[in-house]
């Protein structure tokens, strides 16, 4: 003993036989579970061993009675490496991930804010030297108003915590409403989709990667979520409600714009698209509907569907099949002012024309359409469709049917055409030569495309913007709003004659609505990691905000 004496010893830990015998080298085991067969020597330290009959294996491991061992012998086989790479575990990964620590950062924000609400009230308290039952008395008054937020946090998000105060869009998925959150006061637009008929359509996919990329990043370019949750018939999404309306009513009410103008939104635009390419998605299916315009006249992208890994097959083969049909049709050859004049007459007969045609391609790039490899420059395609927009009245391969546009999009090399106007009153809407260079640069093959917005930013046509600043710049139209309830911007879905701009999207819901449902049920494991946001007074969404009064985010 007087050598074992001689050594540091042991902390005696409550619950745990005391170990009198030194083995090996001179050092404890921190854990260990022997078997009745005795210690076996170990010439090492170990810090967490099960030992069976067998003696004692090296590092961690459990033995089974066959003599097998837990530990992969020559890595993991297929299935286990396929699976492990899979889209749907890589995804559940992240997101349990950021539920963690989203969840420990909040519970070390509500410790903190709780110790400051004890300091405080500590001082208050004693510098007005109250008598003990006075003490008593606010004391109790204290605890009661910790256990409200205690309660709170532990309180799960439901639809009936929102005042719907106005209906501002539709889909044939689902509706978006103006809404209030009771409890906070904040004003937001609510997404409310049907569980069930995302399933039958195939696209739960699509809304999950819309959540993950409004949850994933922080910047006034992509429209913020505050709160996504779910009860059992629906999945919901409220996000930041955008009060100047989309860029298509924009565009409608001031037809073309000039090219300082055009400058100005389309640089905003590549902004946005660049944060969301930073995020490692692409687009593909952008149009002007996708940005909205905020209360001090900027661009914000929103509507992110579609920006996953890749196209639900189906619609590539509908994409595919449509090009194919069209590819024996001559190209009508129309003058600048007649296709101008076709698509200002189709925009006035139904202003949602982009909604009513589903999967528009306008703005579409051919490798898309065609299901072949592509790269972020595909959104820089549609960028390119969306300035020429801009400058000219029209999307650069429009027609005056579905099939016509078709076959413009089939033959886009011959169809790209410069605009040119020859009418002395019209000779102002002729583009420059530098911002045509620009168009083109956007609108090319794949090999030669603007990719970067390193590159769009080292245009010419692009030399006078301020593009570390751009929302600093005073914005060439600022809504005119009344209030943040504001909805004057959006169809009013009270009104016949708005509604009757939905007619195609109500009959795509009828549709959708007749898609037989599919023979595999959809677990509740399919929206693991859907639900976002928390409870509390005074709370901003997502990791890194200003958490306030024991907000806690949930999963489930």
């Amino acid at each position: 003993m007087q050598g074992a004496a001689a050594k540091s010893p042991l902390p005696m830990t409550d619950g745990l036989p005391t170990i009198t015998k030194d083995y090996g080298g001179g050092y404890y085991r921190d854990i260990h579970m022997e078997t009745a067969k005795g210690v076996p020597s170990m010439g090492d330290y170990v810090d967490v061993r099960m030992a069976t009959a067998k003696g004692a294996p090296l590092d961690v491991t459990m033995e089974t009675a066959r003599g097998g061992t837990t530990l992969k012998q020559g890595g993991m086989r297929l299935w286990e490496r396929e699976l492990l790479e899979s889209a749907e575990v890589k995804r559940k990964a992240t997101v349990a991930q950021l539920y963690f620590l989203d969840y420990y950062f909040q519970t070390l924000g509500y410790l903190a804010n709780r110790k400051d609400r004890r300091t405080k009230f500590d001082q208050d308290t004693a510098s007005r030297d109250l008598k003990p039952a006075e003490y008593a008395k606010e004391f109790k008054s204290y605890c009661g108003r910790e256990r409200v937020l205690l309660r709170r946090r532990r309180t799960k998000l439901r639809v009936d915590q929102f005042h719907i105060i106005a209906q501002v869009g539709q889909g044939g998925y689902g509706e978006v409403f103006l809404a209030r959150k009771q409890e906070t006061g904040e004003v937001c637009a609510l997404k409310k989709m049907k569980k069930r008929t995302l399933h039958k359509m195939d696209e739960i996919r699509h809304v999950l990667v819309e959540r993950d990329i409004l949850t994933a990043t922080k910047t006034p370019w992509l429209v913020r979520l505050l709160y996504a949750f779910q009860d059992p018939q629906h999945v919901y999404l409220a996000m930041e409600y955008v009060p100047g309306g989309d860029f298509r009513t924009l565009l409608n009410n001031s037809g073309v714009l000039k090219e300082e103008h055009a400058r100005f939104y389309i640089s905003e635009m590549f902004a946005a698209v660049t944060e969301l390419h930073k995020l490692g998605y692409i687009h593909r299916d952008l149009k002007p509907e996708n940005f909205l315009v905020d209360g001090t006249g900027h661009v914000k992208l929103t509507d992110f569907g579609l920006a996953t890994g890749a196209l639900n097959p189906k619609r590539i083969e509908s994409l595919k099949v449509k090009l194919d049909k069209v590819k024996d049709n001559q190209i009508i050859h129309r003058s600048t002012l007649e296709r101008r004049s076709i698509y200002r007459s189709i925009r006035n007969e139904d202003p949602r024309y982009a909604d009513s045609i589903v999967g528009s391609p306008d703005y579409m790039a051919p490798e898309v359409l065609r299901g072949k490899p592509y790269t972020y420059s595909v959104d820089f395609w549609s960028l390119g469709c969306i300035f020429f927009e801009f400058l000219a009245g029209f999307p650069p391969f429009s027609g005056s049917t579905p099939e016509e546009t078709w076959t413009n999009l089939k033959n886009w090399t011959k169809v790209l055409r410069r605009p040119e106007y020859d009418k002395p009153e019209d000779l102002i809407f002729n583009l420059t030569d530098t911002a045509w260079d620009a168009v083109t640069r956007l609108i090319s093959h794949a090999s030669v495309r603007y990719a970067t917005l390193s590159q769009v930013a080292a245009h010419p046509f692009f030399a006078k913007v301020k593009w570390e600043d751009l929302r600093s710049v005073r914005a060439p139209f600022v809504p005119a709003l009344d209030s943040e309830l504001d909805t004057g911007y959006y169809d009013d879905f009270t009104s016949q004659e708005d509604m009757a701009k939905y007619a195609e999207v109500k009959e795509k819901q009828k549709n959708v609505e007749k898609v037989k449902e599919k023979e595999e049920p959809f677990g509740r494991g399919v929206w693991v990691g859907f639900t976002f946001g928390k409870n509390g007074p005074g709370v901003k969404a997502g990791l890194g905000g200003a958490y306030e009064e024991g907000a806690m985010a949930t999963i489930f």
